[in-house]
């Protein structure tokens, strides 16, 4: 019998499944720069758009920035806050560059949703992003690049492809970088932009012309920045290597190679070393962790002495501060004078301070007066000041003591000052404790020995306006010139035209010590004095317990509590202050606490400043704070904008 054969069992064999090769989607952006000349670093750029929610996202060191376009809507009101508090617009309007969109934030940018906002009768601040209007904003863009594409074109750029939202660039200050470089910008009383043309090459002995705002018949026709002289990588060098000296302990910085030759033991600046110079107002050991802003340049006299600008914010204090120093041109010799120059510019340009034994300061102030009892108002009118704030300094240091200099008086001459100058002498030391020279005359006459002055001020005021609509400008005008016929420190009539004092003005002082020796300083002032009347614009911090403090400065407290909002502030604080005026006890032997101020530093986070006995002079006894017949008290706030100091006072006078 034959067995059949089982044939074997074939198993079907599955063919390999070849799965899909998917190219992962590349994510569409929006990015750009942000500058105003030199990059804005570590910024927050805010995007606006129909969403209820905002989107932020932060610029790198180059001041540039990009999110996921999925994650906004066009059209977009985007944002920068700067670092003095104002903010820096821009518009996505939906537009893009091939696969991406460029949407800047410039000065520029900020210029054409002015012009935009103003062809609608609003502000800013007010624009929708659900009622963005694209017709009207190109016909904003191009009414901006009228004023500016002359001066662009001398750069190399091709006029025909500016777009002044969305033109790509970098912050080189090349190209339509040099052109921000060229300009300043600030906002008016409608709290809208204006720009201008900034004069950057000035002579030794030159001040700026009066600024006219870029507009249809006053187009910027070249660039007049410094970065052929002195390269604007040069300063983000000695920006950079400061950035990573702040990182290191104050105790620990002598030795380390990240802080080598940035504070020259010889530097000298208006008297005080370069740790001193720059950190004074905060202390050293509150430097720590400080974020220097890119530099910029104010003016270059005569190719060979550049006058900076220095900003950097301050984690600890959760301030901004703002320094004016002087580079100059020393050639390869400055290799050898480590011990004068910080050394970290990577050129022939050195920080070297501007060498004064004295410290000589000039600068623009706005003064914000409040008297809160109505029935007062004739005497004590609240009131917006502009004034010129001379601060020129009887003692030295020497050997690290602070000794006398003697300073017989001092006249100074410039834009604002009367023509034959302002005359300031030593205060009575007796009196005051302010070692700064207070305002003696406004008729230039100087006194052939020591005379002291009748007040310790030392602020020219010049202009103001009243806060209360019971105020008039004639009655203010009558308060202004019985204020002018016994106050020295009063111009004889208040002035509407600022327009000569600009940011970079030219400052005489001659200073005529007892012994008869003269010096001769040429200072600059470091921002433009806004006229009280362009002022009205800028939102200023409000105290939201008035109340409460009228109550403790009325009567002897055992505590002043302030209590701010900077919920729609354009200004950021940097000092909260109280201060008193009053004779002294007979107990106090030094007979000096008749002017006194305690200053604490705050920032926009610190809206609760308290200030108590332990703070005041024991000079005062038990009646201070408290407002009398011989005593006040004043409480506010002071901040830093544009090279401009603003101060805010709040008191109650009798």
């Amino acid at each position: 019998m034959t067995t059949p054969v089982t044939p074997p069992v074939t198993t079907p064999v599955t063919p390999p499944v070849t799965l899909p090769v998917t190219t992962p989607v590349a994510s569409i952006l929006l990015g750009g720069t942000v500058a105003t000349g030199a990059p804005l670093t570590n910024s927050t750029v805010t995007f606006l758009d129909a969403k209820p929610s905002s989107v932020t996202t932060v610029t790198d060191t180059a001041g540039k920035f990009s999110i996921d376009m999925s994650k906004v809507k066009s059209p977009a009101i985007m944002s920068v806050t700067l670092s003095d508090g104002r903010k820096m617009y821009s518009i996505w309007d939906g537009s893009t560059q091939g696969s991406s969109a460029t949407t800047n934030i410039t000065p520029l940018t900020d210029a054409v949703v002015s012009e935009y906002a103003k062809s609608k009768n609003i502000k800013p601040s007010d624009i929708s992003a659900t009622s963005v209007d694209t017709t009207a904003l190109k016909t904003a863009k191009n009414t901006v690049k009228e004023w500016i594409v002359s001066a662009y074109q001398t750069t190399g750029g091709n006029a025909t492809s500016l777009d002044i939202l969305n033109t790509p660039f970098d912050a080189s200050g090349k190209g339509l970088d040099a052109v921000l470089d060229s300009l300043n910008f600030t906002r008016n009383s409608d709290g809208l932009t204006v720009l201008y043309p900034k004069q950057v090459m000035l002579s030794d002995s030159e001040s700026p012309s009066p600024l006219r705002p870029l507009s249809a018949s006053n187009k910027l026709t070249s660039v007049s920045s410094g970065n052929d002289v002195f390269p604007l990588s040069q300063l983000g060098s000695w920006r950079n290597r400061m950035n990573d000296c702040m990182k290191v302990t104050v105790s620990a910085r002598a030795a380390s190679a990240a802080c080598a030759g940035l504070a020259p033991l010889a530097y000298k600046h208006d008297s005080v070393n370069f740790q001193t110079h720059l950190f004074s107002d905060i202390g050293e050991s509150n430097s720590v962790g400080a974020v220097f802003e890119y530099p910029k340049i104010m003016s270059i006299s005569s190719g060979t002495s550049a006058t900076v600008e220095l900003r950097w914010y301050q984690p600890l204090t959760q301030t901004t501060h703002s320094r004016l120093a002087i580079f100059r041109d020393l050639g390869e010799s400055g290799r050898l004078q480590d011990n004068k120059v910080a050394s970290a510019t990577g050129s022939t340009w050195w920080l070297y301070g501007n060498q004064r034994d004295l410290e000589i300061r000039i600068e623009p102030r706005l003064s914000r007066y409040e008297n809160m009892n109505a029935s007062s108002q004739g005497t004590s009118p609240s009131a917006l000041f502009s004034g010129i704030h001379i601060l020129i300094n009887n003692y030295k240091q020497v050997n690290g003591n602070w000794v006398s200099t003697n300073i017989l008086a001092a006249n100074v001459t410039g834009p604002g000052l009367p023509a034959a100058g302002l005359v300031l002498a030593p205060v009575d030391p007796s009196l005051y404790s302010s070692p700064y020279l207070g305002i003696l005359n406004r008729s230039g006459q100087m006194p052939a020995q020591l005379t002291y002055a009748p007040d310790s001020v030392n602020e020219f005021r010049l202009g103001g306006i009243p806060l209360s609509a019971n105020i008039s400008t004639s009655a203010l005008d009558t308060w202004w010139s019985s204020q002018s016929a016994s106050n020295q420190f009063y111009n004889n009539t208040r002035l509407l035209d600022f327009s000569s004092i600009q940011s970079q003005s030219l400052y005489t002082v001659k200073v005529v010590y007892v012994s008869g020796q003269e010096e001769i300083h040429k200072l600059r002032l470091p921002g433009a004095l806004p006229s009280p009347t362009d002022a009205k614009g800028v939102a200023w911090p409000v105290l939201t317990n008035s109340a409460e403090v009228k109550d403790a400065i009325l009567k002897p407290s055992s505590a002043v509590t302030a209590k701010w909002s900077f919920d729609s502030a354009s200004l950021v604080p940097e000092v909260s202050f109280i201060a008193g005026y009053a004779p002294p006890l007979d107990a106090c032997t030094n007979k000096r606490a008749r002017i006194w101020q305690v200053e604490k530093y705050m920032g926009k986070n610190d809206k609760t400043i308290a200030f108590t006995p332990l703070d005041t002079s024991a000079c005062w006894g038990p009646n201070f704070p408290g407002n009398s017949s011989t005593t006040t008290t004043d409480i506010g706030i002071r901040s830093l904008q544009n090279g401009t100091r603003y101060y805010s006072f709040i008191t109650w006078r009798l």
